[in-house]
C-alpha cells in the first residue's frame, strides 16, 4: 500500500466546514466510531459514520481501534509457526508443506513465499524469528490478557487513538503499512496524516527515509528524537518529519491553512516527539 502522502490529504480531506447563517457555530464533519483490524493487515470491520459537530466539539470524537486475529489468519499462524519450527529441526518436507498450505489461504503472509522458493531451490531458509500470530486475540492494552501479535501489531503504535491536539480518524492498513488521518485542534493546520511503512530491511528504510526527505526541501533540517534521527522540512502547504525504526519508516505530515508548510515544521516534530517514545 505504496501510498503518496500529499495524495492522501488531497482526497481524504474531512475538514468540511459548513457555516450556517444567523451566527451558529462552524460545524466539522468527522468520523468517529470503531475500526477492528487483523494482526495480518485487513481491516476486519469499520465501524464509523461521518457525522457533523460544532467546531470546538471535535475533540470529544475520534475514531479507535481494536487489533484483533481473525480465526483465518489465526490458523495459518499455527501452520506458519510448525513451519518454522521445521525448518529449525531440519524437516524441509514438512516445512514445505506447511508454508505451501499457508499461501494456499495468503499468498503475501509473512515469509511464507521467500522460505518456499529457498526450499525449492534447494536451500535451507533462515527461521522468521518475528511476531507470531497466534494466541488470544485482544485489544493493545487490555490489562490481564495476552496482546496479539503479528505483522500490523508493530506498526499499529506510530497511528495512536491519541494525540494531544489531534482527533484520530479513519486507518487504512495493509500487512506493510498503516496510514490514519488526524484532525488538528489548531487552526494553524487542517490535516495530519501518519503513515508506516515495512521496508525489507533498515537500510531500505533508511534510504527510503532519505528519498521522502529530498521531497520537502524547504527549510529541510533535522533532530535526534527518542535516539532516532528525525529529518524534516516542507513543500509548498505541506511539512514532514521522516523517521526510521529498525526497517519502519515513519512519515508525519502536516497541510497548512496558510500558503507556507514552513511554518508547521517544528508542529510536525513535536508529533514525532508524541509517537517516537
Amino acid at each position: 500500500m505504496k501510498k503518496t502522502l500529499t495524495t492522501l490529504l488531497t482526497l481524504a480531506l474531512v475538514l468540511a466546514l459548513a457555516v450556517t447563517l444567523g451566527g451558529c457555530k462552524r460545524k466539522v464533519t468527522i468520523t468517529t466510531g470503531e475500526i477492528v483490524i487483523c494482526t495480518a493487515g485487513e481491516i476486519i470491520e469499520d465501524n464509523t459514520e461521518e457525522i457533523e459537530v460544532p467546531e470546538d466539539e471535535v475533540d470529544q470524537y475520534g475514531v479507535t481501534t481494536k487489533v484483533i486475529t481473525c480465526d483465518t489468519h489465526g490458523a495459518i499462524g499455527t501452520l506458519y509457526d510448525e513451519a518454522q519450527m521445521a525448518i529449525a529441526a531440519g524437516d524441509l518436507t514438512t516445512a514445505r508443506e506447511r508454508l505451501a498450505t499457508v499461501l494456499a489461504t495468503d499468498p503475501t503472509y509473512r515469509k511464507a513465499k521467500e522460505q518456499l522458493d529457498a526450499i525449492d531451490a534447494g536451500q535451507t531458509p533462515a527461521v522468521d524469528a518475528g511476531d507470531d500470530s497466534t494466541g488470544e486475540t485482544t485489544t493493545p492494552g487490555d490489562t490481564g490478557t495476552e496482546e496479539p501479535t503479528g505483522p500490523v501489531v508493530s506498526l499499529v503504535k506510530y497511528v495512536p487513538d491519541v494525540i494531544d491536539g489531534y482527533t484520530a480518524q479513519g486507518i487504512l492498513a495493509d500487512a506493510a503499512s498503516l496510514s490514519r488521518i488526524y484532525i488538528p485542534g489548531s487552526g494553524a493546520a487542517d490535516q495530519l496524516v501518519i503513515e508506516v511503512e515495512q521496508r525489507v530491511n533498515a537500510d531500505a528504510a533508511n534510504a527510503q527515509q532519505a528519498v521522502i526527505a529530498g521531497d520537502y526541501p524547504e527549510g529541510a533540517t533535522s533532530k535526534t528524537i527518542g535516539g532516532k534521527t528525525v529529518v524534516a522540512g516542507a513543500r509548498g502547504q505541506f511539512a514532514a518529519a521522516v523517521f526510521v525504526d529498525g526497517s519502519l519508516t515513519i512519515i508525519v505530515e502536516l497541510h497548512a491553512t496558510g500558503s507556507s508548510g514552513a511554518d508547521l515544521i517544528d508542529a510536525a516534530f513535536a508529533v514525532v516527539e508524541s509517537i517516537a517514545k
